[in-house]
């Protein structure tokens, strides 16, 4: 192993490269024994280290030992994943300095040379070693719900454990639904783990520790907490046990002549006589005469379950047992010490202030904060345009999604049947706006469906049209999508639905538009079609989505599913039944298979789950329903769409001329045949229907690889006109409509039946 000695900013540096055993061990102890012995930090770089024995994991304790004298240590940096593993399972991960980095752990060493000096006294009958800390700058938070500044709105509030920081209160860990009350108990947190008191007398308390408490929130009711770096660290030893609370009520004194601040905050380790145990506090201390002057509103002095300290004073806190305390008491770096304690091993119940019991020694990191805050102003600022309906899932939702940023504005991008979409415009923590984003909120079963589908069919496809998945999270029964555009024109780029170019532009470019989403966008998908066998009839059966569809044809528009003829007076020909059809023939044929082109397909594409910016760049969302089927389904899906959802529909006379142009649209007997335009009224929106559904059906018959047979189209085209009749937001006439036109499909198969 070669070991290279240097001095940068005079602190001294061991690069380590080669295998780090037993014959170099005593190499690297030769090295560490010339060092200075003013030299209280010793910087080892492993990243060239390939191998860490159990000698050489002797000679860093041994030089660790040597050093801790001096009130410094060793710090590791750079270590390679073997090394660390090693380290870990040696249980000495939590016992040496380590950085990920030379110059992070030199800025360590710095840190630490740039305290104040030791200043020794006695405090509460035990001897004190008192040091100044640089850089300190830190708040006390108290938090409570809040949505949109509707602090009754949302019984629980989610915080990350890095928003938190050292905090207290009442809550419980992971996600809730609103309203849920049940597992709420007294909560203690740090940067590193989190833990929730038991409800019941005999319950053990729950923690959460490692990447889990990276991801997973607290909800909480209420809380206070402190932030940001502290700004002394006394250490604490007794010739006898003493009370952990009245040592830090005269740790107050002895840095009040620094500080002066009628509210300070600590962080404290004690271990007990019981061979190493201990117990972990966090709280916050005040004044009650003076805290107004930082915490105008009381939320300190109406905190519930005071503590009354020797001075006077009241301190309001948390703790932990431990199950050991081994060498973090020893630590100077809070950081340091708090990540060491946070396994499950050593962590054992949430406790009160009052159940701490007498200590040995203790080590009381002491924030002098600034101002009394409230903490959610910190959080994402989530605003709501013309937000209806808005439900306190949803917004735990958002602000997972959006947890990098500042703010973030929610404009509904209208349409959607079972979720919600909206338009972000979001800014992060430095104030700087992000590129758009679109945040989806559905059912929990249909986003993770689409998820699926997202991954499956789209990355893997049509990425650079489809959408990218930045983030997904759920709460309760719902489940949000965070969805970025590929492509988007920087962040005044302007998304709205195909749906409002197609109302509002000429027909000629609508068809460009149509032609670009289907031909070239969605070219990776029906470019490739499969010729296999398929059940038609069972895959497009509209009883999949819409079970009470026959029950409610007869309730709203009087035709029963049990006579197979269908009256329409409106074309003065009596018509097959659709509802007899789909009731008695569906199930008949459902077995009967075919061979037939598939490819994958949307599911569900409409004019509202395309989004077109201002460059004409087409985006596609929505996959829940995307999977392999009919190669013709995304044509006939959007048929219904053009001619039930756009045309006036107003009066009987206007039911009459779309029967008439309903007829000439089912008068065609093959796939490449044009539809003609049958119409005598007066709405240009047909017209411009009759040119959509045409260009359709063209590009359905190119899917096809030129096939003539129309029945699989017509079958995929009546499991959306047979659901129309289930949409609550149409009048009846565009139900009867619907009945109307699934009839003459009807019709049209059974004719080509009887003539092949």
């Amino acid at each position: 192993m070669d070991i290279a000695v240097s001095f940068p900013e005079g602190i001294p540096v061991f690069s380590l490269s080669g295998r780090f055993d037993g014959s170099e061990a005593k190499s690297f102890d030769q090295e560490a024994l010339k060092l200075d012995g003013g030299a209280a930090y010793l910087v080892i770089d492993l990243s060239g280290v390939n191998y860490l024995s159990s000698v050489a994991i002797r000679s860093l304790l041994t030089i660790e030992k040597r050093l801790k004298v001096l009130d410094g240590g060793v710090v590791l940096t750079g270590m390679t994943e073997f090394v660390r593993q090693v380290l870990h399972v040696s249980g000495l991960d939590g016992l040496l300095r380590t950085s990920p980095s030379l110059e992070q752990g030199m800025a360590m060493v710095r840190n630490s040379v740039a305290a104040g000096p030791v200043v020794e006294r006695e405090i509460s009958g035990c001897r004190a070693k008192i040091r100044r800390l640089p850089g300190s700058k830190s708040v006390v938070e108290w938090w409570e719900p809040r949505i949109n500044n509707d602090t009754s709105a949302n019984p629980l509030l989610g915080v990350s454990l890095d928003n938190l920081g050292f905090a207290f209160g009442n809550g419980l860990l992971g996600e809730t639904s609103a309203g849920r009350d049940a597992g709420i108990g007294s909560f203690v947190c740090t940067p590193y783990f989190a833990g929730v008191a038991g409800t019941q007398a005999n319950d053990v308390s729950d923690f959460m520790v490692g990447d889990t408490s990276l991801l997973v929130p607290v909800q909480l009711s209420m809380a206070v907490g402190v932030s940001g770096t502290p700004a002394f660290l006394i250490q604490l030893h007794g010739e006898n046990t003493f009370s952990l609370l009245a040592a830090i009520d005269g740790t107050y004194e002895a840095v009040d002549g620094k500080t002066s601040n009628p509210v300070l905050g600590f962080v404290a380790i004690g271990e007990y006589e019981e061979a190493g145990q201990g117990v972990f506090v966090t709280g916050v201390a005040f004044n009650p005469a003076q805290a107004k002057s930082m915490d105008a509103d009381g939320h300190l002095e109406k905190w519930p379950g005071q503590d009354q300290l020797p001075s006077g004073r009241k301190m309001i806190g948390g703790g932990v047992s431990l199950a050991e305390t081994g060498e973090l008491i020893a630590r100077t770096e809070l950081a340091d010490a708090i990540h060491s304690l946070a396994t499950l091993d050593v962590l054992r119940d949430v406790i009160k202030l009052s159940e701490c019991r007498k200590v040995v020694r203790a080590s009381v990191w002491v924030f002098v904060p600034a101002a009394v805050k409230n903490g959610a102003d910190k959080l994402l600022q989530v605003n709501v345009e013309n937000a209806g309906e808005w439900r306190p899932e949803w917004d735990a939702i958002v602000r997972r999604l959006y947890h990098d940023c500042r703010s973030v504005t929610l404009a509904p991008l209208h349409g959607g049947y079972m979720s919600k979409t909206f338009r972000a415009v979001a800014y992060d923590r430095e104030g700087r706006r992000t590129l758009p984003t679109v945040l989806k909120i559905g059912p929990t079963a249909l986003t993770e469906r689409e998820q699926k589908a997202n991954r499956d069919y789209v990355s893997r496809f049509i990425l650079n049209n489809g959408t990218t998945v930045l983030g997904s999270e759920h709460e309760g029964d719902w489940a949000g999508l965070r969805y970025n555009f590929l492509g988007i024109n920087g962040p005044d780029s302007q998304l709205v639905w195909l749906r409002e170019h197609y109302l509002t532009r000429p027909v000629p470019e609508v068809l460009a538009l149509f032609e670009q989403l289907l031909t070239r966008v969605l070219k990776p998908w029906y470019g490739q079609p499969k010729w296999e066998q398929v059940s038609l009839y069972r895959d497009h059966t509209p009883l999949r989505l819409f079970p009470e569809l026959i029950q409610i044809a007869e309730r709203e528009l009087n035709v029963s599913a049990d006579s197979p003829i269908f009256d329409c007076p409106e074309l003065g020909v009596p018509l097959p039944n659709p509802f007899h059809f789909l009731k008695h023939e569906y199930p008949l044929r459902a077995t009967q298979s075919r061979l037939w082109y598939t490819a994958i397909c949307h599911g569900d594409l409409n004019l509202q789950n395309v989004l077109v910016d201002e460059r004409n760049n087409l985006y596609v969302i929505d996959f829940s329903e995307t999977r392999p089927r009919n190669v013709v389904s995304d044509f006939a899906r959007m048929e219904p769409i053009l001619k039930f959802e756009m045309p006036r529909l107003e009066s009987d006379e206007d039911l009459r001329h779309l029967l008439e142009f309903e007829e000439g649209l089912m008068s065609v007997t093959r796939l490449d045949e044009p539809p003609p335009l049958c119409y005598r009224g007066n709405d240009p929106l047909v017209a411009r229907a009759h040119a959509g559904i045409t260009f359709l059906r063209r590009c359905a018959d190119r899917a096809t690889l030129f096939e003539q047979d129309i029945v699989p189209y017509w079958l995929a085209l009546l499991e959306w006109t047979y659901s129309v009749v289930c949409y609550m937001q149409v009048t009846r006439r565009h139900k009867r409509y619907a009945a109307c036109s699934a009839a003459l499909i009807v019709r049209s198969i059974l004719e080509l039946e009887r003539a092949s």
